[in-house]
C-alpha cells in the first residue's frame, strides 16, 4: 500500500541539456564579459602645479616646489573628498608660491569621495606611484633642479605614508623615461589606485604640455617635431596610469608656451 503523500502528483521539472560545444561558448562569453570590464578603467585626472603659459618655482622655503609643499602638507588631513583636496591645493600653492603659481586640472575625477590620507596598515585600496623626476639637465649652464631632486625624495616618503607601493624614476634621457612609463603602466593595472607626480623643466607647445628629458637637444628649440621626438608629453605619461579605480597625475614643471 502507497504512503498517502507518495499519491500526490507534481509535474516534471525542466531538464535543460547542454552540449559540449555550448558549454563552450557561454564559458568564452562569460570571460569575453569579465575581460570587458576589466578593461573599463578610468581616465587619469592631470593636476597641474601652474595654469597653462606659467612657470613653477623650484625652490620655495622648504627646499622645493610650492606645489610639492602644499600637496605634502594636506595629505595628512583626513575626511578631505578629493574634489576639496584640489581646491585647497590651489589656494595653498598660490599662497605658498605668493601668487606666482596657479594649479589648474583638466578634468575633475569620476570618484569625488576618495581621500588621500589613509590609515597605516590599511587594506582599503590596494595604491601605486610613480615619482618621475628629472633633476639633471646637462644642456644647460645651470645644470641641476636642487628642488625637483627635493621633492623626489620627500614626495615619495609622504605616498609611502599613505598606503602607496612607490617607484622611485629618475630618469636622464628620453629612452630611460620611456621604459619606467611602460614598466608602470604594465604594473599598474593590479591596482585600485594608481599615482604619477613628475617635475622636472616643461614647456607647453600647440596647448599641450611637455617634460623635458636630461638629454633635451636644447639648441634645436622647442617646436612640435623637436618636443615630439625628444620630450615627453604629459597626456602620454598620465595614459600610463591603468588603476581599476581611480588614476591620479600631479605635473609640477613649467608650462611656459614655446
Amino acid at each position: 500500500m502507497l504512503h498517502p503523500r507518495s499519491s500526490r502528483w507534481s509535474p516534471p521539472r525542466s531538464l535543460v541539456i547542454t552540449t559540449a560545444a555550448q558549454r563552450s561558448h557561454l564559458q568564452s562569453t562569460s570571460r569575453a564579459r569579465r575581460y570587458a570590464v576589466s578593461m573599463i578603467r578610468p581616465t587619469a585626472t592631470i593636476v597641474y602645479a601652474t595654469a597653462s603659459g606659467g612657470t613653477t618655482l623650484d625652490q620655495d622655503s622648504f627646499g622645493g616646489n610650492p606645489f610639492a609643499t602644499a600637496l605634502i602638507e594636506l595629505s595628512i588631513e583626513k575626511g578631505l573628498r578629493l574634489d576639496e583636496l584640489l581646491t585647497k591645493l590651489r589656494q595653498l600653492t598660490v599662497e605658498k608660491s605668493f601668487q606666482h603659481q596657479t594649479p589648474a586640472w583638466d578634468q575633475l575625477p569620476p570618484i569625488q569621495t576618495w581621500d588621500f590620507a589613509l590609515e597605516e596598515g590599511s587594506q582599503a585600496e590596494r595604491r601605486i606611484a610613480l615619482v618621475l623626476v628629472v633633476s639633471q639637465y646637462d644642456g644647460l649652464a645651470e645644470t641641476r633642479l636642487q628642488g625637483a631632486a627635493h621633492d623626489e625624495r620627500r614626495i615619495s616618503v609622504m605616498l609611502a605614508a599613505n598606503g602607496f607601493s612607490v617607484i622611485q624614476g629618475v630618469a636622464p634621457d628620453r629612452g630611460s623615461l620611456r621604459t619606467a612609463l611602460r614598466s608602470f603602466s604594465v604594473r599598474s593595472k593590479d591596482f585600485d589606485v594608481a599615482l604619477i607626480y613628475s617635475t622636472g623643466h616643461g614647456v607647453e607647445c600647440n596647448g599641450q604640455p611637455f617634460l623635458l628629458a636630461g638629454s633635451y637637444p636644447f639648441e634645436l628649440g622647442f617646436n612640435s617635431a623637436a618636443l615630439h621626438e625628444h620630450a615627453i608629453s604629459v597626456n602620454q605619461i598620465a595614459s600610463t596610469c591603468k588603476a581599476t579605480t581611480l588614476n591620479l597625475t600631479f605635473f609640477a614643471g613649467c608650462r611656459s608656451h614655446t
